[in-house]
């Protein structure tokens, strides 16, 4: 998947902690990189790589310019130092199993008072002083064909790792698209029939993001709910689209995000309990990553991911829980999402 000379371009940039991206797109197989380390650095295009943590404000955007390709990113930056970053360090401590049935109790009893959905994430940490992170990359990567896949370094966030599922808004010739992405099921299941609880929590989600469009003056269409498959989990999946010549990209961007895929719904009472019962920060987990240039605009919720640095790395996985959330199905439905790329991270070690 990457290249020689991509792969050399990211260890690169790792080793001197300069903000660089490479990505690929859903269903193709076209590596992109970009790497910014200075403005003296020649621009290629106007296309930029955009990070923003969760629930982050405008200012907390960080954008990636694409200023020169990866020969010569490697031949400009070879002489330069490693760059001292007071970046955020990778969160160290897991979430105890004992801890996340807590919490999960706690959300649970105030759902069935309340009703709505709360999304609660946990940590899984590990030590990463051995583990090859381009070549982790390289294998996501692979197994992740459906799916928006990153690895990037910014001096505000970090370095993060991550293969999304989750389209956040695509506008391009005046059309947007986006989706409704909920419930979790593994793909071993695929022959049963969706439970209630994932069709309740997948249209939560939709109902949320027709509103949200119809609030902005946008007439959102809906296709069909069908099944998709990420890796070996499987989702609910509704795609919504229609003309977006009255807005623009960021107003449509800042109404949907974050969506109750990723928080829960009511907003405003889901991001509270949240705050509440969550000891981790989710710094860029839950955000977004964008893709930017002339007047195409594609975003991606930051999913499936790890925040690394050369010391220890942190993954994070969630689940949206329902008044009827049963507590070993809600962990077992997070032990799913991290299998492959825990393993792939754990297999670098060997």
């Amino acid at each position: 998947m990457l290249t020689a000379i991509i792969v050399e371009a990211v260890r690169s940039a790792i080793a001197r902690q300069i903000p660089f991206v490479a990505y690929v797109k859903p269903h193709c197989d076209e590596v992109c990189f970009f790497s910014d380390p200075s403005d003296a650095m020649p621009l290629l295009s106007d296309r930029c790589f955009i990070v923003n943590s969760w629930c982050g404000c405008p200012a907390d955007e960080f954008a990636i310019a694409e200023r020169a390709d990866a020969a010569m990113t490697i031949r400009l930056c070879a002489g330069l130092s490693s760059q001292a970053c007071t970046c955020p360090q990778p969160w160290t401590e897991p979430t105890a199993r004992q801890d996340y049935g807590r919490c999960l109790d706690f959300v649970i009893e105030h759902l069935q008072d309340h009703g709505g959905k709360v999304v609660i994430s946990r940590t899984i940490t590990g030590d990463a002083t051995d583990v090859e992170w381009v070549v982790v990359a390289d294998r996501y990567f692979g197994l992740h064909p459906e799916a928006f896949r990153y690895i990037y370094f910014t001096p505000r966030h970090g370095f993060w790792l991550g293969a999304s599922p989750e389209l956040l808004l695509s506008v391009d010739e005046g059309k947007f698209r986006t989706m409704a992405l909920a419930g979790t099921r593994e793909v071993c299941e695929k022959d049963k029939p969706w439970s209630g609880k994932n069709i309740a929590e997948q249209a939560v989600v939709r109902n949320y993001i027709v509103d949200r469009l119809y609030d902005l003056g946008l007439d959102p269409q809906c296709g069909p709910t069908v099944t998709v498959e990420t890796g070996n989990i499987q989702h609910l999946c509704t795609c919504i689209s229609g003309d977006a010549e009255t807005c623009t990209s960021v107003e449509i961007l800042r109404s949907l995000n974050p969506t109750p895929a990723l928080a829960g719904y009511p907003l405003s009472s889901a991001l509270e309990q949240i705050v509440r019962t969550e000891k981790h920060p989710r710094r860029c987990y839950g955000g977004y990553v964008a893709v930017a240039g002339g007047k195409s605009f594609s975003a991606y919720v930051n999913l499936r991911c790890v925040n690394f640095d050369d010391m220890r790395w942190c993954m994070y996985v969630g689940g949206g829980i329902m008044p009827g959330s049963d507590i070993d199905d809600e962990w077992h439905e997070t032990e799913a999402k991290s299998l492959i790329l825990k393993k792939l991270i754990e297999d670098s070690l060997k």
